[in-house]
């Protein structure tokens, strides 16, 4: 038996058609993200003695469209990219509409402490780590 026998090579040189096809498309600008799903913006995270640090790119959204929590152990960043008003577009590539982000912080952090900045389209967040914890002395009742 031969790989011709089960269509393995008919199948390849369809699945790269297709993929030749939906490349041509968005060179041309004719595929567009579902604006329905939420997209997530690229990160960097770096690591410091005393915090960790995220730097996200968000070009062109507007500081208030920004929303940034901290709960528990995680970090969550959501916010929306709004179209330019009365652009059509010739060609879109940038996502629209809603983004989102989670991360696991996965260290003791201070939220009080936390700090963000926003400045040429990159947020910057510093997350301080939290005082390390001795251990608690527990008294014994005797009754």
């Amino acid at each position: 038996m031969t790989l011709g026998d089960w269509g393995v090579l008919g199948d390849i040189a369809r699945i790269r058609r297709d993929l030749d096809r939906f490349s041509e498309e968005v060179r041309a600008g004719r595929h567009l993200p579902d604006q329905g799903q939420p997209w997530a913006p690229l990160v960097d995270i770096y690591e410091e003695a005393d915090a960790l640090i995220l730097v996200v790119d968000l070009p062109g959204i507007e500081r208030d469209e920004i929303d940034l929590r901290i709960h528990n152990d995680s970090l969550t960043l959501e916010g929306k990219r709004n179209p330019a008003d009365g652009d059509e577009g010739i060609r879109l590539e940038r996502p629209m509409g809603r983004f989102w982000r989670s991360f696991r912080i996965g260290v003791p952090i201070d939220p009080a402490g936390a700090q963000a900045t926003y400045r040429n389209g990159v947020l910057r967040v510093r997350l301080p780590r939290a005082a390390p914890q001795g251990p608690t002395r527990v008294s014994v009742d005797v009754k």
